[in-house]
């Protein structure tokens, strides 16, 4: 069995259960959320924080990987998304949603760690992603032709500044 058959085959086994896999993630974020609401209701919440970072992590890693699969349909089988099954392309989004609503509903969002870290890991890979669509706009050294020298060498510090600070904040570095 090949690689794109075992992927082939994994897709045709989802698309069968696609209504569990919708129902599963659901009942990750419900489930979750619960959890984590007896988890605060003990001596400390820390329990309950640890159970809603896990639980946020999770729905955030499931969209990470629907996304990941998406690609690669996209690019190594010539797919689009409008052929992916709706229930298997609605799950992640769905689990995410209630996951966030639900925690939310247990702890503010902004003082779990895994929001910290997703937020810090986003900003540091916008930042990224935008300095590398400025970098392809400009095709080489035309961005010195915008102003001086000098100019882009401060364009330039600015941007290692803000990028090392952005890595130090997401990676703990």
């Amino acid at each position: 069995m090949s690689l794109r058959d075992l992927l082939v085959n994994l897709y045709i086994a989802a698309e069968a259960h696609a209504l569990a896999v919708l129902l599963g993630s659901l009942a990750w974020a419900v489930v979750g959320t619960v959890l984590a609401r007896m988890g605060k209701a003990g001596d400390t919440d820390r329990d309950g924080r640890a159970i809603a970072s896990l639980v946020v992590g999770g729905a955030v890693l499931w969209l990470i990987v629907v996304m990941m699969v998406a690609a690669i349909a996209s690019a190594g089988f010539n797919k689009s998304l409008f052929d992916a099954h709706v229930l298997l392309l609605a799950s992640p989004l769905l689990c995410l949603a209630a996951s966030l609503i639900g925690i939310r509903w247990v702890f503010p969002l902004n003082e779990l760690g895994s929001v910290k870290t997703l937020r810090d890991v986003g900003l540091f890979v916008l930042a990224c992603v935008v300095g590398l669509w400025l970098l392809s706009r400009f095709r080489g050294w035309g961005i010195a032709f915008l102003g001086g020298m000098g100019d882009l060498l401060i364009i330039g510090g600015l941007a290692v500044v803000l990028l090392r600070v952005l890595y130090a904040r997401a990676f703990g570095r």
